[in-house]
């Protein structure tokens, strides 16, 4: 199995074109591989699962954004079943994990489910951390400081933790801007209205980035939304 190429679709993962080439190549690959190389296949997997879920949500299909998390989560599994101490597997069954239990049923249903979920999520991000904090652009860190983030006070939340978590990331990746969004909001809720309203702007200013272009172009509009928001409510 060529992993470069696979992971140069990935990179170029904001084609239609390359995104279906490369969720045909998995699909083939998971189909005929020996089970040796079959954990390599597995975690690149959820993590396409993941990306097809963040689109999906994006075009407000709430309910193809949680068949593509749960997808996600079970080849995740499957993967941390063959490398338990694998940074991949770990990561992306943490991050789908309390993505599609937070969309799993309706109502109270929904919040019991993500509730139940969250300490699992923690752990394996919380291991993921221990592993390697910089893989996917410091995404452990930055999925950790969101947890922490939202996580309720009673249950062991904290802003000026979350806060923490961000700033070690962006030592590591500096300029992607999802942490960055993410570290605007938590400044916000920690009532540093400019400090945020200065990350926002930088959110929407930045030069392009050729490996988060998606992901980027998603965060400049919630930028400029929250920013909207913030100067229409000094």
């Amino acid at each position: 199995m060529d992993w470069h190429d696979l992971d140069e679709q990935w990179r170029h993962r904001h084609e239609p074109a390359e995104l279906a080439a490369l969720d045909h190549a998995l699909a083939q690959a998971l189909a005929g591989q020996s089970a040796a190389a079959e954990y390599c296949l597995l975690w690149r997997s959820a993590r396409l699962a993941h990306f097809q879920a963040m689109q999906a949500e994006d075009s407000d299909d709430n309910q193809s954004a949680y068949r593509y998390f749960a997808s996600a989560t079970e080849m995740a599994q499957r993967a941390l079943r063959l490398q338990s101490y694998g940074v991949e597997g770990n990561f992306w069954y943490g991050v789908n994990l309390i993505e599609a239990e937070r969309r799993h049923g309706w109502g109270i249903v929904k919040s019991l489910a993500a509730s139940r979920a969250l300490p699992t999520a923690v752990k394996y991000i919380e291991r993921t951390i221990g592993i390697d904090e910089t893989y996917h652009f410091a995404g452990p860190l930055r999925v950790g400081g969101r947890l922490m983030h939202l996580k309720p006070l009673l249950l062991g939340g904290s802003v000026d933790r979350a806060i923490e978590y961000y700033r070690r990331a962006l030592q590591i990746a500096p300029h992607n801007s999802t942490t960055m969004l993410y570290y605007a909001d938590a400044l916000l809720a920690d009532k540093q209205r400019r400090a945020a309203r200065d990350m926002l702007r930088q959110i929407i200013a930045a030069d392009d980035d050729p490996d988060w272009r998606w992901e980027q172009q998603r965060d400049r509009h919630k930028a400029k939304a929250l920013l909207t928001e913030i100067e229409d409510n000094p």
